[in-house]
C-alpha cells in the first residue's frame, strides 16, 4: 500500500506505449476444460513449472491457508492435505515427508509453487507439451481444442471469456466467427491486452464475465480468529460488515493511539480531499518528495495523494504534485492500484491520466511512476519501494 511518488520529467513520446510484447514462458495451463492465465505469469525454473498458488488452488478446489510467521502454505481438498514451507525442499503430504527438487518460493510479492509436485500430491496427472508450450492437468490430454479462457487477477474477481481460443491453430472464435493469427504469441497478446483493458475500464472488446467470487489467502492467525470465515472450498473476501467489526475490535485492543505525522499547515483539504473510512487505504495522504527536471536536477515538491476504493481491492489514486518553491506550479495524475492482502502492499500502475499542469509543469511529460507501496504497522504511513525509504506519505 504505499504511496510516495517519484516523478520523472521525460518527453511525451517516451510514454507512447506502455505494454511491450510479452515474453510468455507458457501458452497456458489447461485445467477444468479451459485455459488459465494470470496477471502474474507462471515461469519455468530448472525445468520445473512454477505457478501462482492462488489460481492453481482455486482451479483444483483447494482450501489454502498461509502462516506469515513460519512462511508455510497449507492446502487441502477435503481428502488430502499438503504443507509447504517457502524455500524448503520437503513437503508434508497427509503428514508424511516428501522430498521436492523444486521448493516453493516468493517472487514479485506472490507465492509460487511447483505445479507438478502439487498437482500430483493431490492425485492429478500433469503433462507438459514442448511443442505447444502448454501444461495440461487431468486424464483427457488435448491441446488441439477450442477452450474458453479464465484469467486470474491479483485482487479482483477472476473472469472467463465468452469466446474460445485454440493455441495449436492460433484461432479465436467470437460469436461463432473465427479470427486467425499468424502465431500463437500474436493470439495470446490480443487476449492479454483485452484482460488488461478490462482491469482498467471494466470493459472487454471480445466478451468477458466474472468467473466466480474472488478469494484470498489469509494468514493462520486471521483464519483462526474467524476474521474471515470459511466458505468451502475457498475463503471469501471480507464484507464491509467484517471490515467495520475489525476496526471496532482494533480500537478496543490498541492501547496506543496513533496520530498523523502531517503538520496542520500541510493538511490540504481541497476539492479532492477524501475522508478516511474503515478501509485502511482510503483517505488523504501527504509527503514531501522530489521530481527530476530536464537537466537531471532534483526539485522539492509536496505530493498529496487521495485514495478511493473501487471495490475488489482495486483503488484509484489521485495525486496532486505542487512545486515547493512555487505553489502556483502543479499538476495532477491518476493511477490504479491493487492491494495484496498477504504482503500488505499496494501495486500501482504508471499514471493513466495527467492533467491540470500550471507554471513550471506546463511543459514536459510528467507522470507518476508504477511501483510497490508498503504500509507500516501503524497503518498511517506508506513507503515507496521498501520500508524505511526516504520517500513516503502520511495519512492525515
Amino acid at each position: 500500500m504505499t504511496l510516495a511518488i517519484i516523478m520523472l520529467l521525460m518527453p511525451a513520446d517516451a510514454l507512447a506505449k506502455r505494454h511491450q510484447k510479452r515474453d510468455i514462458p507458457l501458452n497456458g495451463i489447461i485445467v477444468n476444460d479451459h485455459i488459465v492465465f494470470s496477471d502474474v505469469a507462471p515461469y519455468i525454473k530448472n525445468s520445473r513449472t512454477y505457478v501462482p498458488i492462488r489460481f492453481i488452488a482455486e482451479e483444483l478446489g483447494f482450501d489454502v491457508k498461509w502462516d506469515a510467521k513460519t512462511k508455510k502454505v497449507s492446502m487441502s481438498d477435503g481428502k488430502s492435505t499438503v504443507e509447504l514451507t517457502i524455500g524448503s525442499k520437503t513437503m508434508l503430504v497427509n503428514g508424511k515427508k516428501v522430498k521436492l527438487d523444486a521448493p516453493a518460493e516468493i517472487k514479485d510479492q506472490r507465492t509460487f509453487v511447483p505445479l507438478r509436485a502439487i498437482a500430483e500430491a493431490f492425485g492429478k496427472k500433469v503433462e507438459y507439451s514442448n511443442d505447444y508450450r502448454a501444461v495440461c492437468i487431468g486424464d483427457d490430454v488435448r491441446f488441439n481444442k477450442n477452450y474458453r479462457v479464465v484469467y486470474y487477477y491479483d485482487t479482483i474477481d477472476p473472469v472467463i471469456t465468452d469466446y474460445e481460443i485454440n493455441i495449436v491453430t492460433y484461432r479465436m472464435i467470437v460469436n461463432g466467427e473465427e479470427k486467425r493469427f499468424e502465431t500463437v504469441e500474436e493470439l495470446i497478446d490480443v487476449i492479454l491486452d483485452d484482460f488488461e483493458q478490462y482491469k482498467l475500464t471494466g470493459k472487454s472488446q471480445y466478451g468477458l464475465k466474472v468467473y466466480k467470487e474472488s478469494v484470498q489467502l489469509v494468514d493462520a492467525n486471521t483464519y483462526n480468529n474467524n476474521y474471515i470465515k470459511q466458505k468451502a472450498p475457498t475463503i471469501r473476501i471480507a464484507t464491509p460488515e467484517d471490515e467495520k467489526r475489525w476496526a471496532e475490535e482494533k480500537k478496543k485492543n490498541n492501547e496506543v493511539k496513533y496520530t498523523t505525522e502531517v503538520p496542520e499547515e500541510k493538511q490540504l483539504r481541497d476539492d479532492y480531499y477524501v475522508e478516511s473510512t474503515e478501509d485502511i487505504l482510503v483517505g488523504s495522504w501527504y509527503g514531501p518528495s522530489k521530481v527530476t527536471d530536464n537537466k537531471g536536477g532534483k526539485l522539492d515538491v509536496d505530493v498529496y495523494t487521495y485514495i478511493e476504493s473501487l471495490g475488489g481491492n482495486k483503488y484509484k489514486l489521485t495525486n496532486r504534485t505542487i512545486l515547493a518553491s512555487d505553489k502556483s506550479s502543479q499538476f495532477f495524475s491518476e493511477q490504479y492500484g491493487y492491494y495484496e492482502f498477504i504482503t500488505q502492499t499496494l501495486s500501482v500502475e504508471q499514471s493513466y491520466s495527467v492533467y491540470g499542469q500550471t507554471g513550471y509543469f506546463v511543459n514536459g511529460g510528467w507522470h507518476a511512476n508504477e511501483g510497490i507501496h508498503h504500509l507500516d504497522k501503524e497503518e498511517m504511513r506508506l513507503y515507496w519501494d521498501h520500508f524505511d525509504s526516504s520517500d513516503y506519505i502520511d495519512k492525515y
